[in-house]
C-alpha cells in the first residue's frame, strides 16, 4: 500500500508537472481565461495519466522485491526496469509531441488534425464598409489590395453580390441567420428607425444563427472581431464558444486595429487546431474614421488637421462649406478611404499566409466579404446607413472552396450574402433544414436571386431589390404624389445615374418589391418598441456606449 501511495503521489507530480508544461506552452496573453483553462485541463490530465500508471509500476516494484537475485534475472530486472521507465513517460512525451505547437505529431497531421475528422474548417474573413469597386480584381487599379487579389485568383468571385442591408447590424443579423432583418429581430415597424437601433435592437431568440448549428454539430466556434453593434448584448455571441469583441483603448484608437485583429484570431488558431473550427474574424478598416496608421506623414500633411473623417463633422460642417473647400474635403476623405483599405488588406494577407503556413488553408471554406459599401460623395453623401444605392449594397464576395469543391472561378449572377450560412452549414455536412435560405452557386448561370435589402439607420424607412437586369429602390413612406421608386438598368448604368423611375421599366418589379415590403413590415411588427419613452433601452456596456459616441452614432 505503501509502495502504491508513493508511486501515485510521484507520477501524479510528474504527470501534473507534465500538463502544466503543456498548457504553459499554448499560453496566449491575448487569450488569458482559454490558456488557463489549458493549463488547469493540462494538470489534470497529467495527474490522471500518473494515477493510472502507479498501481502497474507498483506491482511490478513489489515483484521485484520478492524475485531471486540471481544474475540472468538481474539483467532482466534491468532491461525491465529500462522498459517500465520508458512506458511511463512515453505517455507523457507522446501528449506532448501531439499537442505542443512545432510537436511531431501536429507537423505530421495537416492543419493539427486529430485523425477522423476531416470536416472543413470554416473562416468568414468580413471588412467593413469595403466598397467592391476598391479591391484590385473588382476593378480599383491603384493596386491596393495585393493580399486580395492574390486570394481571389484561387478563389471564386462573385461579381453581383449584394447586402442585406446598408449599415452593420441588420446586415450580420441576416447574414447569420439566413432571413431578412425584420425577420430576425433587426428592423421594427417604425419609420425612424435610428434611436432604436441604437438603444434596443438585438438578435431574436428564434432564428436559428449559423454558429449554433455549427458548434451543435461539433465545430469548434470564435469570433474575433471589433465593432460596437456586434456586441454580446445584442445576441452576435450566440453559438460562440470564444467571442473577443473590444476596442482599442490600449492602442490609442476607438476601436481595434486590423493588426490586434489578426494576432488575436492568430493565438486562438495556436490553441484550436485538432478539431474543426468556425472563425469570424470582422476588421473595421475601412470605416469612420479613416486614419491608418501606415498613412504617409506627407499624405497627411497636405491637409489641415481639423478635417477630421468623421460623420459629423461632414453633416455638421462640411455639407455646408463653399464648393471648394468641399471639394478639397471629398477628395481627402477618398484619399483616407483608400489608405484604410490597403491597411486591411496588409493584416488579411498575414491571417491568409499563416493559415498556408500551418496546413490550414487547401482543406478549409474561406470567404471574404463586406457587411455593406460606403458612399464617398458618389450621389451627394457620404459613409453608409442611409441609401441603398450600388456603392452601398454591392459588396465583394470571394469563396476559397476546400479540396475537393468544384466550383467556376467567376459567378456573374445576382447572389445575396444570406446565402453564406447555408453555404457554411452544406460545406460542413450540416443540415439546413432548421435554416431558410439555399448555398451559394457554384457555376456561372445557375440560380441567382433577387436580393431584398432593407433596414435603414438614417431618415425613413427605404427598401430595395436588385435583380440581374435592374436595382429599384423604394420609399414606402413618402408623401402621397412623391416619387416613391428609383429605377435603375444595371446592364447599361451600374453607377445609377439615370433614374428610370419615372417611366413604366420594371412594373413588375415594382410590384414584387411592394408586396416584399409589405411582409416585411408586418413581420418587423413583432418587434415593437416597448417601454415608457417609447421603446425598451438594452443594458448597453459603458465601453460598448463610448465607443458608439467616439465613432459618431451617440451625441455627447
Amino acid at each position: 500500500m505503501r509502495s502504491y501511495l508513493v508511486s501515485l503521489t510521484t507520477l501524479g507530480l510528474v504527470g501534473a508537472l507534465f500538463g502544466a508544461a503543456v498548457g504553459l506552452s499554448e499560453w496566449s496573453p491575448l487569450w488569458p481565461r482559454l490558456s488557463l483553462l489549458l493549463v488547469v485541463r493540462g494538470i489534470a490530465l497529467g495527474w490522471l495519466v500518473g494515477a493510472v500508471l502507479s498501481p502497474v509500476i507498483g506491482r511490478l516494484l513489489a515483484r521485484r522485491a520478492r524475485g531471486s537475485h540471481d544474475r540472468p534475472r538481474s539483467r532482466w530486472r534491468r532491461a525491465a526496469r529500462g522498459a517500465l521507465v520508458l512506458a511511463g513517460i512515453a505517455p507523457a512525451l507522446l501528449w506532448l509531441a501531439a499537442i505542443a505547437p512545432n510537436g511531431v505529431i501536429r507537423k505530421a497531421v495537416p492543419g493539427g488534425r486529430w485523425p477522423g475528422d476531416a470536416r472543413p474548417n470554416v473562416v468568414l474573413i468580413t471588412i467593413d464598409a469595403l466598397r467592391a469597386d476598391h479591391v484590385g480584381v473588382y476593378g480599383e487599379v491603384a493596386g491596393l489590395t495585393p493580399n486580395i487579389d492574390a486570394f481571389a485568383a484561387e478563389a471564386t468571385r462573385y461579381d453581383a453580390a449584394y447586402a442585406p442591408s446598408p449599415w452593420t447590424l441588420p446586415s450580420f443579423g441576416s447574414i447569420f441567420t439566413a432571413v431578412p432583418p425584420s425577420e430576425c429581430g433587426l428592423k421594427t415597424a417604425l419609420v425612424e428607425l435610428t434611436d432604436w437601433y441604437i438603444w434596443e435592437a438585438k438578435l431574436a431568440d428564434g432564428p436559428p444563427v449559423v454558429a449554433e448549428l455549427l458548434r451543435r454539430a461539433g465545430y469548434t466556434t470564435a469570433a474575433v472581431i471589433t465593432n460596437p453593434f456586434l456586441a454580446a448584448e445584442r445576441g452576435f455571441g450566440r453559438g460562440f464558444e470564444h467571442f473577443r469583441n473590444e476596442d482599442g483603448s490600449e492602442l490609442g484608437s476607438l476601436f481595434t486595429r486590423a493588426d490586434a485583429v489578426t494576432e488575436n484570431a492568430l493565438s486562438w488558431l495556436g490553441m484550436n487546431r485538432h478539431r474543426p473550427f468556425f472563425l469570424w474574424l470582422h476588421y473595421m478598416e475601412p470605416h469612420v474614421p479613416y486614419n491608418s496608421p501606415e498613412t504617409p506623414p506627407e499624405l497627411r500633411a497636405q491637409y489641415p488637421r481639423q478635417w477630421l473623417t468623421r460623420r459629423l463633422h461632414w453633416y455638421g460642417e462640411m455639407r455646408h462649406a463653399d464648393d471648394e473647400t468641399k471639394t478639397r474635403y471629398q477628395e481627402f476623405c477618398r484619399v483616407m478611404y483608400r489608405e484604410e483599405v490597403r491597411y486591411a488588406d496588409k493584416w488579411v494577407g498575414r491571417l491568409l499566409d499563416e493559415l498556408r503556413k500551418a496546413g490550414m488553408y487547401e482543406d478549409s471554406l474561406v470567404v471574404i466579404t463586406s457587411d455593406h459599401g460606403e458612399e464617398l460623395f458618389d450621389h451627394g453623401e457620404f459613409e453608409h446607413g442611409h441609401a441603398m444605392h450600388e456603392e452601398v449594397l454591392w459588396v465583394p464576395l470571394l469563396v476559397k472552396w476546400p479540396t475537393g469543391w468544384a466550383a467556376d472561378e467567376r459567378v456573374m449572377q445576382t447572389v445575396g450574402l444570406t446565402e453564406l450560412a447555408p453555404t457554411f452549414l452544406e460545406v460542413a455536412g450540416v443540415s439546413t433544414s432548421g435554416m431558410s435560405g439555399k448555398p451559394l452557386p457554384r457555376r456561372e448561370g445557375d440560380g441567382g436571386a433577387e436580393v431584398y435589402s432593407e433596414g435603414m439607420f438614417y431618415g425613413s424607412e427605404q427598401t430595395a431589390l436588385t435583380t440581374d437586369g435592374y436595382k429599384l429602390i423604394y420609399r414606402p413612406h413618402e408623401e402621397p404624389g412623391a416619387l416613391r421608386f428609383e429605377v435603375y438598368d444595371r446592364r447599361r448604368d451600374r453607377d445609377e445615374r439615370q433614374d428610370l423611375g419615372g417611366t413604366g421599366v420594371a412594373a413588375g418589379l415594382r410590384e414584387g418589391l411592394v408586396k416584399r415590403t409589405e411582409a416585411a413590415q408586418e413581420a418587423a411588427e413583432r418587434w415593437k418598441p416597448r417601454g415608457e419613452k417609447e421603446f425598451e433601452v438594452i443594458d448597453l456596456s459603458a465601453q460598448s456606449k463610448r465607443r458608439l459616441r467616439a465613432l459618431g452614432y451617440l451625441a455627447d
